[in-house]
């Protein structure tokens, strides 16, 4: 019996861009940060490639208060504050997917210390809820006088 092996070495990057704006439009800062992919965000991808799971869909990105540093075993958000429905998804290119998070001036309104996002079936509107793919520290008081748009850029790719 003849037996081929098949080495790949593809690789999951995912990387943030968080512009904050006045109530005029005009840019007051603008962050970029890599970020982390969880072990259950991993999961769930290798439980769609089983076909176990058909919803891998980033619906919610949420915000929380607490600094801790983000590892790969975090499944929520140290402390959740705020979560949002995501606003858009566009192909970056055919293996890069851009999505997009508007978070209004008067949501979201204190202390912002980490962001995750959240993916699949039970990912909603409540508080922990969903896979958690990934999670970034990001420190910003944010007042009702600013807008925040969060741009999450996945990119899988042969190393």
């Amino acid at each position: 019996m003849l037996k081929v092996q098949i080495k790949s070495n593809w690789k999951w990057t995912t990387n943030v861009t968080i512009t904050v704006r006045d109530l005029t439009g005009k840019v007051i800062d603008v962050k970029r940060y890599h970020n982390i992919v969880t072990t259950v965000g991993l999961a769930m991808i290798i439980d769609a490639f089983q076909g176990t799971v058909t919803d891998c869909e980033i619906k919610y990105i949420a915000v929380g208060d607490d600094n801790t540093t983000p590892v790969i075993g975090d499944t929520t958000l140290v402390s959740e504050t705020f979560r949002k429905a995501t606003t858009s998804f566009s192909e970056a290119s055919s293996t890069s997917l851009e999505t997009v998070c508007y978070i209004a001036p008067d949501e979201a309104v204190g202390q912002i210390e980490e962001i995750g996002w959240f993916a699949g079936t039970d990912a909603g509107a409540g508080a922990d809820s969903g896979i958690m793919i990934s999670r970034v520290l990001y420190s910003h008081d944010k007042s009702a006088l600013e807008s925040i748009q969060v741009e999450r850029t996945d990119t899988i790719a042969e190393a």
